[in-house]
């Protein structure tokens, strides 16, 4: 078939295709706005639910309010540059969980030891005091206790933050740390004996929340 490159073009056919050229560019821009509205709205939605841990990690870990608002604003802003990849893990929650404890790491593998801001050391202890109601005699007892939740091997150290700082459930916190359930009532009772010697008690209790 030839083409005739020099006849007219008839105007309803090149007025239809550019019509429906410019409809269809329309909607696929209405499409790309819509989906990106959505995981906008997934985002913010994930990171209002999940912050609060990333904050109580990086206080615990940091021990200042100001550099652990700077850690969680790192996490997020590395959250939002994959975030549709994120959201193709099983578990987007423990990918974040731990993305936010490679920046905590970071962040105190870099730093000076800093001495803990005291309303940082009061909500963590307060924490305990809750669960551990009558083991923590006197100050030198919570100084003890605090020093001992940041010597635990990381895997005690996370469920601790999560079970006694949160209240979170186990099943909750199996789901952030991506581990089985019996893992994590076995990372916890294994915390507890390590904190409870080194305050010199027989057992610290478990009643941070639900078993």
């Amino acid at each position: 078939m030839t083409i005739d490159r020099g006849a007219p073009v008839r105007g309803h056919r090149g007025g239809t295709a550019v019509e429906c050229a410019a409809t269809a560019g329309a909607e696929r821009a209405a499409v790309m706005t819509e989906a990106g509205l959505r995981l906008d709205l997934s985002y913010a939605a994930f990171c209002e639910t999940h912050e609060p841990a990333w904050r109580a990690l990086a206080l615990t870990r940091i021990g200042s309010q100001a550099d652990a608002a700077l850690v969680v604003e790192a996490v997020k802003a590395d959250l939002a540059r994959c975030w549709p990849q994120v959201l193709r893990f099983e578990e987007p929650a423990a990918y974040a969980w731990r993305l936010a404890n490679r920046h905590v790491g970071d962040w105190v593998s870099a730093e000076e030891p800093v001495e803990v801001e005291a309303v940082t050391f009061a909500a963590v202890i307060g924490a305990f005091k809750q669960v551990a109601d009558g083991l923590l005699h006197s100050e030198a007892d919570e100084v003890r206790l605090y020093a001992a939740i940041l010597e635990l091997p990381d895997r005690q150290r996370d469920v601790v933050i999560l079970r006694y700082l949160l209240g979170l459930h186990t099943r909750v916190i199996a789901a952030y740390l991506s581990r089985p359930v019996a893992t994590v009532h076995s990372n916890l009772r294994h915390a507890r004996e390590r904190l409870a010697r080194r305050l010199g008690v027989g057992e610290l209790p478990d009643r941070g929340g639900e078993a």
